[in-house]
């Protein structure tokens, strides 16, 4: 078995995160740019729910990590469920900038998270070296 530095459960999550982070942030942006489309559904991403049960899966067998546990595919859905305009678009602006800079946020925090886990690695490792 290959050994990679970040493949414990928390740099994998850290990843999977900013995986589904960005995939939020495309869907986010085409909802901006489509604001004036008349029917357009806006998109939401959900992936946090699926994200935290594989958590708690690997949590709960630490020893056995399987491989892709974390591998969290985002999931797309179509928002029917916010009102629409006359025009049947339901994007509103004010709600999708808001989501974009909480989900900026979110990302901006998985990175240096990640990033942190990485210098961390880095100074262990030049440690070793002395």
């Amino acid at each position: 078995m290959e050994w990679d530095l970040l493949s414990d459960v928390t740099s994998r999550a850290l990843a999977a995160a900013l995986r589904g982070g960005a995939a939020r942030q495309a869907a986010l942006a085409h909802n901006i740019s489509n604001l004036d489309t008349p029917g357009f559904a806006r998109v939401e991403v959900e992936f946090e729910a699926a994200l935290a049960a594989a958590l708690t899966r690997a949590r709960r067998a630490p020893s056995r990590p399987q491989a892709g546990e974390l591998d969290i595919a985002p999931r797309y859905r179509r928002d029917l469920r916010s009102p629409a305009r006359a025009d049947g678009n339901n994007v509103d602006p004010d709600r999708e900038m808001v989501a974009l800079a909480r989900n900026t946020l979110s990302q901006r925090a998985a990175s240096q998270m990640l990033a942190s886990r990485i210098r961390m690695l880095r100074a262990a490792i030049g440690q070793g070296r002395r």
